[in-house]
């Protein structure tokens, strides 16, 4: 198994379990209006389960982003200089990145079992497993930008408008 392989393996785990999260999350908003509009009483779970939802999507889902290259950038000064100072910037880029999702991951991990004392209002469960979405999100980050590497192979970079 290549390293292509298993970073368009991991790709796509990523992308199918964000995009699920996310259909799930429209279907539960559906049935919230319905059950708010038409039958006069909204579950309160629901809004609390709605948002945990769009974060975990989001979470999951930047990791992709990041790898496609679609995320929010400067990339003027990157354009703008020469191959040598490209490579650096990117080699820069790339370890601020690993770095700071790192480091990202093991704080919010911390902070996600920490909560596990406290309830969620109206799920009745344990914060620390809504949270720990937060943890996976910046470790799946973690996971692709090391995979990938400071020098993407046969890949297009979208630049910034």
């Amino acid at each position: 198994m290549t390293l292509n392989s298993i970073r368009a393996s991991a790709y796509r785990l990523l992308l199918f379990i964000s995009a699920s999260i996310l259909a799930m999350n429209v279907l539960l908003i559906l049935y919230s209006v319905f059950t708010r509009y038409i039958l006069n009483h909204s579950p309160i779970w629901s809004d609390e389960l709605s948002r945990y939802g769009i974060i975990a999507s989001v979470m999951l889902a930047m990791s992709c982003a990041y790898v496609d290259s679609r995320h929010m950038r400067v990339s003027f000064v990157e354009q703008n200089v020469g191959h040598t100072a490209r490579q650096l910037i990117r080699m820069y880029q790339w370890l601020a990145v690993l770095c700071v999702s790192l480091f990202f991951t093991y704080v919010s991990a911390r902070y996600s079992i920490s909560m596990g004392k406290f309830a969620s209002m109206s799920l009745g469960v344990s914060k620390s497993i809504p949270l720990l979405s937060v943890p996976i999100g910046f470790g799946a980050l973690f996971l692709m930008v090391f995979i990938q590497g400071p020098f993407p192979q046969n890949q297009e970079r979208n630049e910034a408008c």
